[in-house]
């Protein structure tokens, strides 16, 4: 598998468009096979979505990386993402953040991520069983650096702009009419909010339900 990871970095990874030696070394760490069904742990490293239970998806390896890129971990950050999965995605934040919270509306993928985690060894990520736009509920006043949004939405909550630091920096798969656009948005001042177009891709949508109050691109 090593083999075949090292060959993802370098013709998958860096012939994509990431150029941070931070994000070769994270998907180096932390081993992609590890976080994947054992049924396609031969195809661990190939550029496609791996299915998960509940109709739920990995995300492909190099949209992991193009987002790490994007919100550029900086090892102090503390970072929310909505759509644990396997715990992948959390694993590698996690290796260059200060703490991940990850959240995940279906209980077995909760406990698969938070086992995944645990038999990595990871301590600085919780996986929490909650609608990822509940954010008032989970965590109640807390400013998180990054926010992930590991599924495709239309919509986000208005919450989560309030939710994040300044200086912040939010990663968001947004669907319009048939397309995805994977943005990041960083948080200049209380008022000011920079978006910027990353890339176009293809990606499921969150499950979570949207709160009334909420705010479109």
């Amino acid at each position: 598998m090593r083999n075949a990871r090292a060959n993802m970095i370098e013709n998958q990874i860096r012939a994509g468009g990431v150029h941070l030696q931070s994000v070769f070394d994270t998907l180096d760490a932390v081993r992609r096979e590890d976080f994947v069904p054992v049924s396609c742990r031969h195809y661990a490293y190939a550029e496609m979505e791996i299915p998960l239970p509940y109709g739920q998806n990995m995300l492909t390896p190099l949209t992991e990386a193009l987002v790490l890129q994007g919100i550029a971990l900086t090892g102090t950050d503390t970072v929310l993402e909505i759509g644990a999965g396997s715990g992948y995605m959390a694993a590698l934040m996690a290796h260059n953040a200060r703490h991940v919270t990850t959240v995940e509306l279906e209980p077995a993928l909760k406990e698969l991520a938070e086992s995944n985690l645990a038999r990595y060894g990871i301590r600085n990520a919780r996986v929490l069983c909650e609608n990822g736009f509940s954010i008032a509920r989970y965590a109640p006043d807390r400013l998180f650096d990054v926010i992930v949004f590991s599924g495709a939405v239309s919509a986000i909550p208005e919450i989560f702009k309030d939710r994040l630091a300044i200086h912040g920096r939010m990663a968001v798969f947004y669907k319009r009419d048939s397309f995805v656009q994977a943005l990041l948005l960083q948080k200049n001042s209380a008022v000011d909010l920079n978006i910027k177009i990353l890339f176009e891709t293809s990606v499921k949508p969150l499950k979570e339900q949207l709160y009334r109050s909420h705010f479109c691109f």
